[in-house]
């Protein structure tokens, strides 16, 4: 039998997949100044790590898979931008409140049980915004019954939806969208499109 989606491991799988690369790539462009300290939520294979690391110099990825902890550590082992690379219970980050920055989340929210106390847990720690990216929920990736066709993903959702859980949050937003199909190539936009495949909210904290 199938282990619950919630022990999933990208080391189970370990490919760079386009979406996330894509989705890095716009954090960094778009979102990151070379002062910044920044936190990545669920960095798995770690390229995430990679890809900011070319701007900013200190990164610090926590993550709750034992196995990508310890695979990160042996590759990151030295790495002058990567400081701190932490196993952490999935729930409580262990960092004061306003220590970063920048908070990534990349393609991670999709596993997560109590979603609502993950974005308020990166809220605590961030200083400026909070990058998220999530699958769109799409009806060709949805079956009938509502629950995504990814075994993996306990939800996807649609933008009014998060827009709906970011209001009660009391979260501001800017918006961005990853548009393509799953192999990519991307285009991004400030607006929703026929072919938008993941969602790119960007919370501002204040």
């Amino acid at each position: 039998s199938f282990p619950h989606p919630s022990e999933y491991s990208t080391l189970d799988n370990p490919v760079e997949v386009p979406s996330q690369v894509e989705s890095y790539l716009l954090c960094r462009d778009k979102y990151l100044k070379p002062m910044d300290t920044v936190l990545d939520v669920g960095f798995g294979l770690g390229y995430g790590l990679q890809i900011m690391a070319a701007k900013v110099e200190h990164l610090v990825g926590l993550e709750v898979d034992p196995r990508a902890v310890e695979r990160a550590c042996r590759i990151f082992k030295g790495h002058p931008c990567v400081k701190t690379l932490m196993l952490y219970d999935g729930k409580h980050f262990p960092f004061r409140d306003k220590t970063f920055d920048v908070v990534t989340c990349v393609e991670v929210i999709e596993h997560v049980e109590d979603y609502k106390g993950l974005l308020l847990e990166m809220a605590r720690v961030a200083r400026r915004l909070i990058f998220i990216t999530t699958p769109n929920r799409r009806p060709e990736n949805t079956l009938p019954d509502g629950r995504p066709k990814n075994y993996w993903h306990l939800r996807e959702w649609t933008k009014d939806e998060l827009d709906e859980i970011f209001a009660e949050l009391g979260f501001k937003c800017q918006w961005n969208f990853l548009n393509g199909t799953f192999e990519g190539p991307y285009t991004v936009t400030e607006v929703l499109t026929e072919n938008t495949w993941s969602l790119v909210p960007v919370i501002l904290v204040k």
